[in-house]
């Protein structure tokens, strides 16, 4: 019996000697120094492999708008820092309740400072750089708490290459994730750091609470180093609390506020006050059904909806196969509508995984790291789960950046666990027990990562983007409307096919766009949305000039009208949006006088436009006034009413328009081409427009000249009076003045 028993210690302790061992959590000096740096070093070469085909994406998405449209990105100078500062994150293509100072300050670096431009390598080189430093955070925050190496280098492999976070790296604006999660995991290892310091304790907690600041700067979720704080407390501090007396307990509760929490009052009392003043100085929080259609959802019907989100994200965390950059309407059917074939089980599964995996966190709490993977998973998901509150989307993969750290965790730990498991098991094979510990988080980062580097082929430009999305996303609108874009504008700028094909090939994806948005019933006016109208009147419209070309004028004029009756449409819909945002403005005690009429520009620039093709003049003027009145700056407004004028025989009034088109934009050479045949109409000799050598101006010293020049400078100065931009009315009024000796006394009449 003793031998067997001998026989048996013998045994275990070979085994014990060939098991994987994970890193010491308290090591020799040298190597607790060294071996955290090392691997974070490795893990740039290891964000670089499968990163390395994203460095040459375009500006593409929101991208495009936020940094290839966006002029205060043009010069470090004190009026662009101001407008950073003092404006929202989308000023000035529009106005939004969205406050990002801090993201948008690094695009100037990008654009200026390093002068990148629209050259998008320096911008890649960026998100590189935070991408990897937020993995190197993971590394030690992890670490720390597992008290295990191996566990928190996986964890942040896993993290670094995980497909699902291709959107907040490779695309240009994911950054406003990217700086959003780099404070939360900076303000976190503060925190950690805080709890195991002794005189610098209070510097450290001083570091959490500016750095939560910056966050909420960057973008809203990082006020979820809240999240951070409470559930470390909630699973390795609380705990430790060994007293039933509730005063006692009150008492360490106010000490724990007095010690850490207060330190983050200011980032939640800056993102209040953020909120608020975004939601006041908005000019119109409108609805976006579109992009997420839980805004009119009833609430069990929006709760199993937001569940059934959840549940799809835990799919694209376990199994990154299909990735899409959108998933707006009608991708995600609404719970229990029509189109919710299959969804509703979706949401009922997710609901009751969900619930089990989020108690039995709690339950094993005592299993602290596993316990706080899954939590933070969860926890962090809230911002944007539509869940608390009902966000602009209703789906992005963007929003996993900082969730996913919780499912890495929880990966991490059962892939070096079933290495140890593995190790024991293959006891007697003569490989070294370290591979085979290694051997499962390799293979699995190296399947993520092949994935990532497919993936990141997709945001190559416009075109690829949108062809992976229709296929990932096939029941999207916006996913066909922007690949019918895509298709077009490739066509023209790359000659990948001809035109003619090209406008035939983005028309059929825009019907698809809009046969999504038209379903049964219908959706009501005021959810929604004009873009396909406008986009379908363009390209119906472009595709009727290429039939005039060819001869086949009856065709030509059916696409025209097509174009003209989804314009009207688009017209309706303008119209609703504008007396929806003058009755938000109404309620919130704007004075009915300092409310200008607003619009989209396109509606009656496009409308005008088919209506010239048609020949109806009169219709033609009225689109043109209507895009003046609302858009004063823009130019084609003065043609358009110019060119109706000149066809219905006004060729005074007409003069008028396209002078004051002039003054508005005098680059255009065309001004000068309409002015001088019309004034050659008038019957004025010799030509008011004067040209010597390369340089043209017109002829003041005629009356007739005169007078219509001192009448365009009235009505662009009156235009923008009546749209309430009084500070540009007052620079053009000063500029007609001095430049073209225009009398001050005109604009008084």
């Amino acid at each position: 019996m003793t031998g067997a028993m001998s026989k048996k210690r013998s045994a275990n302790a070979m085994a014990a000697q060939r098991a994987p061992k994970p890193f010491p959590a308290a090591a020799s000096k040298s190597k607790q120094d060294w071996r955290p740096l090392w691997l974070c070093l490795g893990l740039g070469l290891l964000i670089l492999i499968p990163y390395a085909n994203s460095f040459r994406a375009g500006l593409l998405f929101d991208s495009d708008i936020l940094v290839r449209q966006d002029s205060r990105l043009r010069a470090l100078n004190r009026v662009n820092i101001e407008q950073i500062l003092t404006r929202s994150y989308w000023w000035p293509s529009q106005e939004s309740i969205l406050y990002r100072p801090l993201t948008t300050l690094s695009y100037l670096f990008n654009y200026t400072v390093l002068g990148n431009g629209e050259s998008v390598g320096g911008y890649h080189a960026v998100n590189f750089l935070l991408h990897w430093t937020n993995a190197c955070l993971v590394l030690l925050i992890v670490r720390r708490l597992a008290g295990r190496l191996d566990v928190g280098a996986v964890t942040a492999a896993l993290f670094a290459v995980h497909p699902v976070n291709t959107e907040s790296v490779t695309n240009v604006v994911g950054r406003a994730d990217l700086l959003a999660g780099l404070c939360v995991l900076f303000g976190g290892w503060c925190y950690l750091r805080a709890r195991t310091t002794g005189a610098r304790k209070r510097w450290w907690l001083a570091a959490m609470g500016a750095t939560a600041c910056l966050g909420v700067l960057a973008k809203e979720n990082a006020v979820m180093i809240v999240a951070f704080v409470v559930l470390y407390d909630f699973l390795w501090r609380w705990p430790l609390v060994e007293t039933s007396n509730w005063n006692e307990k009150l008492k360490t509760a106010l000490k724990e506020f007095r010690e850490g929490y207060a330190a983050l009052i200011p980032s939640l009392l800056l993102i209040w006050l953020i909120r608020r003043w975004m939601v006041n100085s908005a000019p119109f929080a409108g609805e976006h059904f579109v992009d997420n259609p839980l805004m009119r959802a009833a609430p069990f019907q929006g709760f199993m909806t937001a569940m059934g989100v959840i549940g799809r994200y835990l799919k694209l965390l376990f199994f990154p196969g299909t990735l899409s950059s959108d998933y707006s309407f009608n991708q995600i059917p609404l719970y229990g509508t029509p189109g919710d074939s299959g969804a509703g089980s979706v949401a009922l599964v997710s609901l009751i995984v969900v619930t089990l995996l989020f108690g039995a966190a709690v339950w094993v709490r005592r299993q602290r790291l596993l316990a706080w993977s899954v939590l933070f998973l969860f926890v962090m998901m809230l911002p944007t789960s539509n869940l608390l509150v009902t966000i602009g989307s209703i789906m992005a993969e963007r929003f996993l950046y900082l969730p996913s750290i919780g499912f890495c965790a929880v990966a991490a730990l059962a892939l070096c666990r079933l290495g140890e498991a593995l190790g024991s098991f293959t006891a007697w094979s003569p490989a070294s027990p370290g591979i085979i510990h290694w051997m499962l988080p390799v293979i699995a980062i190296s399947v993520l990562g092949f994935r990532t580097f497919l993936r990141n082929a997709d945001w190559h430009d416009d075109l690829s983007l949108w062809k992976s999305t229709v296929a990932a996303s096939p029941g999207s609108f916006k996913a066909h409307m922007a690949y019918g874009d895509a298709i077009w504008t490739d066509a023209q700028q790359n000659k990948s096919k001809s035109l003619e094909q090209a406008i035939d090939e983005t028309i059929m994806q825009e019907e698809i766009a809009l046969s999504i948005l038209e379903p049964e019933p219908p959706i009501p006016l005021e959810s929604q949305s004009n873009s396909v109208y406008l986009r379908l009147g363009r390209y119906y419209r472009i595709k009727g000039e290429f039939l005039d070309g060819s001869g086949r004028q009856a065709e030509a004029r059916r696409f025209y009208q097509k174009s003209l009756d989804v314009l009207a449409k688009a017209q309706v819909l303008d119209r609703l949006a504008n007396q929806v945002s003058r009755d938000f403005k109404l309620r919130h005690g704007v004075p009915p006088e300092e409310i200008p009429d607003s619009g989209n520009f396109l509606v009656y620039q496009l409308l005008g436009m088919t209506y010239s093709k048609l020949g109806q003049w009169e219709n033609c003027e009225t689109a043109g006034r209507s895009l003046e009145h609302i858009a004063p700056g823009q130019p084609l407004g003065y043609q358009l009413v110019g060119s109706a004028y000149f066809n219905l025989g006004r060729y005074a009034d007409a003069a008028v328009q396209f002078i004051a088109g002039l003054l508005i934009d005098s680059s255009n050479s065309d001004w000068w081409t309409n002015l001088s045949t019309t004034y050659g109409r008038l019957g004025v000799h010799p030509d008011p427009v004067m040209k010597q050598g390369t340089a043209i101006s017109l002829n003041l010293q005629l009356p007739a000249v005169r007078q219509q020049l001192n009448e365009a400078a009235v009505l662009v100065v009156r235009l923008f009076e009546e749209a309430k931009q009084f500070e540009s009315a007052r620079e053009f009024q000063d500029q007609f003045i001095k430049q073209y000796a225009v009398a001050g006394s005109v604009f008084s009449k």
